[in-house]
């Protein structure tokens, strides 16, 4: 769910969602958008706050769900295969009979993590510039990283500085996390083993072709 990126325009398009994350002010972000919305729109929406890898919504009727969604590489986000197969084995068991999952993660490439594995630690690099939508400032990302070759795993630390007319940082934040990536055919078979029948491997948004090292985008039916 997160803060609400895609939960909240399922609701305004007529699609009754539930949104679970397991972290309370993600939730409570969501929540405040949620009083944006017509009380018809809002209503269409339920947060709960769990764990994708031993939830169990319980809905009014016992029904069970007819699409799933983890986007924007939240699946990344668990850190072992064996928490990856209790995702989407929790999945799967609150979908009812051919309903379907959409899955995004990243693909791996391999030439960028092999030179930055390198070192230690990669170089501090700048990932990503915005002007601030209140301040109207300069915000610049900053990032480094580390990577484990073995487990397949990306701890990254994020320095955000927001800089004002004068060239002067008026605010800096940090943020740090753990990414798992997934090779293409690694993620298929957990999804054959986790009783899923793919119906699409998707390279974008658009429904583009799989292209190597661009977006992994899975169309899964339960089997």
């Amino acid at each position: 769910c997160g803060t609400g990126r895609f939960t909240i325009p399922l609701a305004q398009a007529g699609i009754n969602v539930v949104g679970v994350d397991l972290s309370p002010s993600m939730l409570a972000i969501a929540r405040s958008k949620l009083d944006e919305l017509s009380e018809e729109d809002a209503k269409r929406v339920s947060l709960v706050e769990g764990d994708m890898r031993s939830f169990y919504v319980d809905t009014p009727g016992g029904e069970r769900f007819g699409l799933a969604m983890i986007p924007f590489r939240s699946f990344c986000h668990i850190l072992t295969p064996e928490d990856q197969a209790r995702v989407l084995d929790r999945i799967r068991d609150n979908l009812i009979d051919d309903g379907r999952l959409i899955i995004n993660i990243f693909d791996p490439r391999l030439d960028w993590i092999l030179e930055d594995s390198s070192f230690p630690e990669s170089p501090l690099r700048k990932h990503h510039e915005f002007n601030h939508p209140d301040t109207g400032n300069r915000v610049v990302i900053w990032d480094t990283r580390r990577y484990d070759l073995e487990k397949q795993l990306i701890d990254e630390d994020r320095i955000f500085e927001e800089i004002d007319n004068d060239g002067v940082v008026v605010r800096r934040s940090y943020a740090k996390w753990s990414l798992r990536w997934t090779y293409r055919h690694e993620m298929e078979y957990l999804l054959r083993l986790s009783g899923f029948e793919i119906e699409a491997l998707y390279g974008d948004f658009s429904r583009g072709p799989f292209r190597y090292g661009g977006e992994q985008i899975w169309l899964a039916r339960k089997a």
